[in-house]
């Protein structure tokens, strides 16, 4: 069997969106991501930076994408999980900005997790678990 590829850290996620600039101002304003500049492509989009975390959002513009904003949120189904440091205050924060959310608790492990969906219906997650390889050490 040949070797694995070697892969360097996570560069960006690319996102749906009807709409580029009302989704960045939801990313901006509800998760402290800033826009930054973009590559000059021929169809409308958003790049946006959390500095923070290092994380990448590229919102790509789909006019055929149809969210299911009217059904429950899905838990199990695609969605970007990042941590937070202060659930209680993330909790606090979604409810300030008027977003619907569901909350669950990790079994066998007891963190505490909230999902919730951006304007076109792609499923976020924020938990309180700690870092992958803190969580999951060498045996």
């Amino acid at each position: 069997m040949p070797a694995p590829l070697s892969v360097g850290p996570l560069n960006h996620l690319a996102l749906p969106t009807i709409d580029p600039e009302r989704a960045s101002e939801f990313y901006c304003d509800v998760l402290g991501f800033e826009q930054t500049s973009r590559a000059n492509f021929s169809f409308r989009g958003s790049w946006l930076l959390n500095r923070e975390t290092g994380l990448m959002i590229h919102l790509i513009h789909d006019s055929d994408h149809s969210p299911a904003l009217n059904q429950p949120i899905n838990t199990r189904t695609s969605h970007i999980a990042m941590q937070t440091a202060d659930y209680d205050q993330a909790i606090e924060q979604l409810t300030e900005h008027a977003v619907a959310f569901v909350e669950r608790v990790l079994p066998d492990y007891s963190y505490r997790q909230v999902f919730f969906r951006d304007l076109d219906g792609n499923v976020l997650e924020l938990g309180e678990w700690p870092e992958p390889l803190t969580m999951f050490p060498d045996s």
